[in-house]
């Protein structure tokens, strides 16, 4: 495979419908943000140090630029190359967050881990020649990222709003200079890049252990409130058995009572891109643990 040529700045062009070189000051604050979010998570996913510069912007419609500042040339050059895809990039799939990309939320796991070692990112060192294969592995890791698809989402949202706004043109540069071609985005292609739902698909989890604080002991549709995930829970309990020998009395219960279940929980993003828990629910109770004793449920 080739070799990437070596780039250690970002330039992020508006190109306007009519002559000017003005651009709305919260639009241009608010895809900002959206922008230096997708860089710090592109930095984070690939464990590679990230500082940023901003130099002074550029008439030509409206120019943003960024210097990327890291450990070595080798780095930067990925970090940038990856940010320009990234950016420009149709996303492979439809307009939802797959489920690959929601298998991979938490970014320490294995097959993350696995994916990096084979990259072996961090031990690129200033006088290495970067290679398209490494560049294809990074992206394709960056893809599994739903945070970056929705801060790209985001980001388009923004600009498809603002009507003054023809196409926008992404261009690495080393120093000064231009390196590679730019990546143009019509307007007309804005579209392709929003997502259509912040929903997230539900989060089924097949034996979950629960502390319980307060269980619903009447008739009605109370919420049970327990502890999962270092985090205090409302939750439906749906399993009618448990529920009848729960109204019945014969279930008991302490401050050292859990439960093991079979769970659903519905999810959504929130504007931060942090996942909010909006509903979750009991289908089975299997068994409850009360001081070390475990008693099961048919």
């Amino acid at each position: 495979m080739g070799v990437i040529e070596r780039s250690d700045r970002l330039e992020f062009h508006y190109f306007f419908k009519d002559e000017s070189h003005t651009i709305d000051s919260i639009l241009r604050n608010e895809c900002e943000k959206e922008m230096l979010f997708i860089f710090n998570e592109i930095s984070e996913t690939l464990r590679l140090d990230l500082r940023l510069e901003t130099s002074p912007p550029e008439d030509g419609g409206f120019k943003e630029i960024w210097s990327f500042i890291g450990q070595n040339s080798a780095q930067i050059t990925l970090l940038v190359s990856v940010a320009a895809i990234t950016i420009s990039r149709f996303p492979a799939e439809n307009r939802e967050l797959t489920k690959l990309q929601i298998e991979n939320l938490k970014l320490d796991n294995e097959l993350k881990k696995k994916e990096l070692e084979k990259l072996n990112l961090e031990f690129l060192q200033e006088e290495d020649e970067l290679s398209e294969d490494k560049l294809v592995g990074s992206v394709e890791l960056i893809n599994k990222n739903y945070k970056i698809a929705w801060r790209k989402s985001n980001l388009y949202k923004k600009l498809s709003g603002y009507r003054k706004i023809d196409s926008i043109e992404i261009l690495r540069f080393k120093a000064k200079e231009p390196v590679g071609k730019p990546r143009k985005v019509l307007r007309t292609e804005f579209n392709k890049y929003i997502l259509e739902s912040d929903d997230l698909p539900p989060l089924s989890v097949e034996k979950a252990v629960i502390d319980v604080i307060s269980p619903a002991i009447k008739r009605g549709k109370f919420k049970w409130k327990g502890f999962y995930n270092n985090e205090i829970i409302s939750f439906d309990m749906n399993d009618s058995i448990f529920r009848h020998q729960v109204l019945k009395g014969d279930v008991h219960f302490s401050n050292k009572f859990s439960i093991e279940v079979e769970m659903t929980q519905e999810r959504k993003i929130n504007q931060d891109g942090g996942i909010k828990i909006i509903n979750t629910s009991i289908a089975k109770v299997w068994a409850s643990v009360e001081d070390g004793k475990r008693i099961e449920y048919e």
